[in-house]
């Protein structure tokens, strides 16, 4: 009997949240198949029919997460005023990684791979960079490796101590950091 494939791709983000849940709570050396299929209702035979192994299942959260995120930075070639592309993209990245704390944490915070995607996501914020100064919107006497390097840190940071706990809103820390970035810290005179 052939499966319904909107019930099996139901039966598969079901498993993947589960993960996502587990990995988050335990981290992924701690996350057991047993766990994860139980609190998704499922069993552990069915966690096979999708997935080869926790890492493989692992493997695929991550990349959706890292590629989700990426798409974050795209900012429009032709964008007529950078000063709100700026702010909207630091809020989108903010909503990002709010929309679903735990699938952050599992990916970000709890992750035994995590030099590798953020490996990949400074190469993206690096060519996003790049794009900028040719299309001068930064200036090109600054170092796009530092500034993305800072980019990443400042994402990373403030996700952690202010977004994923809901003390401050994606709004408020994409004016701050937009005004940062764009007027300095400075008073003028």
């Amino acid at each position: 009997m052939a499966r319904d494939p909107n019930q099996a791709k139901k039966s598969r983000e079901s498993i993947m949240n589960s993960a996502i849940s587990e990995f988050a709570r335990v981290g992924f050396h701690q996350a057991k198949i047993s766990d994860i299929v139980a609190n998704a209702g499922f069993s552990q035979r069915t966690f096979y029919i999708y997935f080869k192994n926790k890492e493989a299942l692992y493997m695929e959260i991550l990349e959706n997460w890292k590629n989700k995120l990426i798409q974050q930075f795209i900012i429009g070639k032709n964008d007529p005023n950078v000063q709100i592309t700026v702010r909207r993209r630091w809020e989108e990245i903010f909503k990002f990684m709010a929309y679903n704390p735990d699938y952050t944490r599992a990916v970000y915070y709890m992750n035994p791979y995590i030099e590798e995607i953020r490996k990949d996501i400074l190469n993206s914020l690096i060519q996003t960079m790049t794009s900028g100064q040719e299309n001068k919107y930064l200036r090109k006497d600054i170092s796009i490796g530092i500034l993305a390097e800072s980019t990443l840190a400042t994402i990373e940071s403030l996700s952690l101590r202010y977004v994923l706990n809901g003390k401050e809103s994606s709004i408020f820390l994409a004016e701050q950091l937009s005004d940062i970035y764009l007027n300095g810290v400075f008073k003028k005179s």
